[in-house]
């Protein structure tokens, strides 16, 4: 099973999403964009598992969301990894919500590596991820990137779970389904 740990995107930051979208600088862009439903904030992604390794996975889930109350997530500037003037993933960033979605990544982390889940080398930035970029940019999409505006400031929600998804992947893109869901403490 290929599986990660994410923060699902609420219907409302979807369709700021697509707001967004349709007024992105660069028509027929070399690249697909990541279909509204499957916009998330991963907290940590595992790779292939054992289905047998469910039952730790969900004690290690727990155990890291019994430290987080519910928060409010707020997303904004337009971004890119590694860099946006050579990007190979593109994205809108949190600015509110980040100590609370690092220390969730780093328990979630730190459990996981104890069952032989190799730790994550680069510093986690919680982000929604909007395409993946496989070949480098020409010069003027690169330039029109660049002018890409933040995401309103509106574009917030409450974080009260998170869940546990497994990803299948086929010629038409990912395909997800939660596997398992985690509330964080003060929610019903």
């Amino acid at each position: 099973m290929r599986l990660f740990f994410a923060v699902h995107v609420s219907d409302e930051i979807k369709k700021d999403v697509a707001e967004a979208l349709k007024t992105f600088p660069v028509r027929n862009p070399p690249w697909r964009w990541i279909v509204p439903e499957n916009l998330h904030v991963t907290l940590k992604f595992l790779g292939e598992m054992d289905e047998k390794a469910l039952g730790d996975l969900r004690e290690v889930a727990l155990h890291a969301a019994s430290g987080i109350k519910p928060f409010r997530i707020v997303y904004g500037p337009f971004g890119g990894f590694p860099a946006l003037s050579r990007p190979r993933v593109i994205f809108f960033e949190a600015t509110q919500g980040m100590p609370e979605l690092a220390r969730l990544a780093a328990a979630l982390e730190s459990g996981v590596e104890l069952l032989g889940v190799p730790k994550e080398n680069r510093p986690f930035t919680a982000h929604l991820t909007l395409a993946r970029i496989k070949e480098p940019l020409p010069p003027g999409i690169r330039d029109a990137i660049q002018k890409v505006p933040p995401l309103p400031a509106t574009a917030s929600q409450i974080v009260d779970h998170f869940t546990l998804v497994q990803s299948r992947l086929s010629r038409a893109g990912a395909e997800y389904e939660e596997v398992d869901r985690f509330e964080l403490p003060g929610t019903d």
